[in-house]
Formats: C-alpha cells, structure tokens, sequence
C-alpha cells in the first residue's frame, strides 16, 4: 500500500489577521489586581475617567475564589467576520452595516458610549494630541519617563507590550504605601492597558505603539479627553482602511453587542440576572452573539421596528425624493397606530361609562323597590 505525505489544510484566506481584542481582557487583569486591591482613592478616580465605569464593572463582580461567576466575554471569529463584511464600503452614511436590501444598523460615537458606559466630553484633544506627537519628544512624556524608557533597548523601541504595562502596573499597586499620584498612575496604566487588548493594540493584542501614551501621560490628560469619540472613529477607521476585515485592530467587539441591541428581543438573549446592567456591555455575552452569527443567514434577521423608525427620519428627513416618501409612509402608519391607540382608549372609556350607568340604573331600580 503507497503511503502518501498527509495534504496539509488548506487556510481560509478571509481569515488572516487574529481580531484578538477582547472584553475579556478587562477580566485578565482584573484577576492580576483584585487580590492586590485598589485603594478608595484609586476607585474614585479611576470611576471619573471615562472607561472607569468599564472597568469596575468587572472588577466588583469578579471573585477571586470563583472565577468561573464572572461572564465570559470571548468571542467566535467566523461571528465578528460575518458581522464586518457587512459594513457598508460605498454609502453615503458613514459607519453603516447593511444586512440586505432594506436591514441596517448605524453605528455612532453616542451608541458606542452607551453601550461601554462612557462619557463624551466634545473635546478633540485627544486627535489632536495623537497627531501631533513626535516620537523624538517621547522623553517629555511623563509616563513613559516613569515606566518605559527600557524599551529603547528592546527589538521593538515603538512597541509598549501588554506583559510590559502589567508588571508596572503591579509595581505601582504593591507599594506599601501608595501615594495621590500613584493612584493617579494607576488609572494611566489601565488606560494603556485597554489601549493595547481593546482599543489600539496591534494585531494580536499583546502591544500598543508609544504614540498612544500621548493620551494618557498624565490623570488630567485622561480626563480632557473624549474617549467614545476617539476609540469609534479610529474603529472605523480601521475597517475602511483594511481590505481584509480580519486585520482590524480596534474594539470589534462592540459592534456585536449594538448587533444585538438592536435586533428581536427574542433572537439573541442577555445575560440571566444582568438584563438591566449598567453599563449595557454587561448585559450580553458576548460569545452567545458571536456564535448566533457564524451560523446566521445575515439577511434574515429583523431590525427592531423602533430602530428602522428613527433611522428614516434621522437620515432622510430633508431629502425630498424617494426616501422622503419613505418618511411619508412610515409617518402614515405612525398616525394610523396613534388614531387605533385613540380610537381603543375611546371605546375603552365608553364601555366603562356605559357599565356605569346600568350599574346605577340597577341601584335605583332596589332603592325605589325598598321604599
């Protein structure tokens, strides 16, 4: 019997890149950090910067003694491609996926703070500090002369690695005694930690370029910045500059949960117990969406009736062809279900007025019997 040389598998070449970014390293390091706590100093301001709130939710919920009880929050990479190679590449509106000829869903820096429980603040400092940093004033940056300068010895001199930013981090919170900038750091790092497995990171999600210290170098730093806005257009970004969706290196993630946000309540479900979680991230399982995806037929599902509604008339309220008759239409069955409400609450208030009379005909009828 011929042996022959085993054929090697043939690779997906729409599945290139690794889309690494997780939630679910918001949990890693909260495993690193919870058994060494955060002061009360360090959770005030670290609740005052913009992903505060992201990060707390893990962290309050995370038991040390129980790991499983904290959700899992990975995600299916067939789920997260299908969902991308839906964005729409020729619209005119921006930030568009189209499931299709008449389903769609916009994604804006609004939604995108809602869902992560950000502030937006209307402030591009943040662009603009990314775009006007020189790696040669890298020296001037204070948190990269407190914490990294080593790396211009390293192979990748531009590169701050996520094993890098955790043994800082952990410096910083096992001093005894930690001080009012200490906290302060506490809170940078964990910016740049988000910054390197969720917002920026390359493309395995192990490492973020230094540039991005710009934006955290100092607590005050962290506060003047819109984080949504900042983290929802360099996502975008990303997806309109990569050919090959799987090379984005940006929060993906978020796309699956305003994917289920707004679909049937029935086709995806929340989180048992956590259905009203602040902020909205925790209502979802993020691999529960992720897996009805890779084994959805994308044109199929059904946008949420409220949503279409107030994409129409956002997005075509001034346009006077086609669509504004779209908007004529939508507006005419929003009157007819009004006129139904009225017309129901109508015959509703006739009813009881009409029980009512014969219930005091009925009594008059026994009160003249009795006399």
């Amino acid at each position: 019997m011929m042996k022959g040389r085993k054929r090697k598998p043939e690779e997906d070449p729409t599945l290139t890149g690794k889309l690494r970014q997780s939630f679910n390293a918001i949990k890693d390091l909260v495993k690193e950090i919870k058994h060494i706590g955060l002061t009360e100093r360090a959770k005030r301001y670290l609740r005052r910067a913009a992903y505060g709130k992201l990060v707390m939710m893990y962290y309050e919920e995370y038991d040390a003694a129980d790991a499983s009880t904290t959700k899992q929050i990975s995600t299916n990479k067939h789920g997260v491609m299908k969902l991308l190679n839906c964005f729409d590449r020729d619209g005119d509106i921006p930030c568009l996926f189209k499931f299709g000829d008449d389903k769609f869903i916009q994604s804006t820096p609004a939604k995108f703070a809602g869902i992560l429980g950000m502030q937006r603040i209307g402030s591009r400092k943040g662009h603009k500090l990314l775009k006007y940093i020189s790696l040669n004033e890298l020296d001037d940056n204070v948190l990269y002369n407190k914490y990294f300068t080593d790396i211009k010895d390293t192979t990748h001199p531009t590169t701050v690695t996520k094993k890098k930013i955790i043994e800082e981090f952990k410096q910083v919170m096992n001093k005894r005694e930690r001080t009012k900038l200490d906290d302060q750091h506490v809170v940078c790092l964990i910016g740049l930690y988000l910054c390197c497995v969720l917002f920026f990171g390359d493309v395995s999600a192990s490492g973020v370029n230094v540039r991005f210290l710009a934006i955290i170098e100092t607590y005050e730093t962290v506060l003047k910045v819109s984080w949504p806005d900042l983290v929802h257009e360099y996502l975008f970004d990303q997806i309109l500059n990569n050919a090959c969706v799987s090379n984005v290196k940006a929060c993906v993630p978020y796309l699956l949960i305003l994917f289920a946000e707004h679909t049937q309540a029935s086709l995806i479900a929340k989180v048992t117990n956590h259905e009203q979680q602040i902020p909205r991230v925790g209502r979802w399982d993020v691999q529960v969406i992720s897996d009805f995806l890779a084994g959805a037929n994308m044109t199929e599902f059904s946008v949420s009736v409220l949503y279409y509604l107030v994409y129409i008339l956002y997005n075509y309220g001034t346009n006077e062809s086609g669509s504004y008759k779209k908007i004529k239409f939508v507006m005419c069955i929003y009157k007819l279900h009004m006129q139904m409400i009225l017309c129901n609450l109508y015959l509703h208030m006739q009813m009881i007025l009409c029980n009512l009379y014969l219930h005091m005909q009925k009594i008059r009828t026994e009160f003249n019997c009795i006399v």
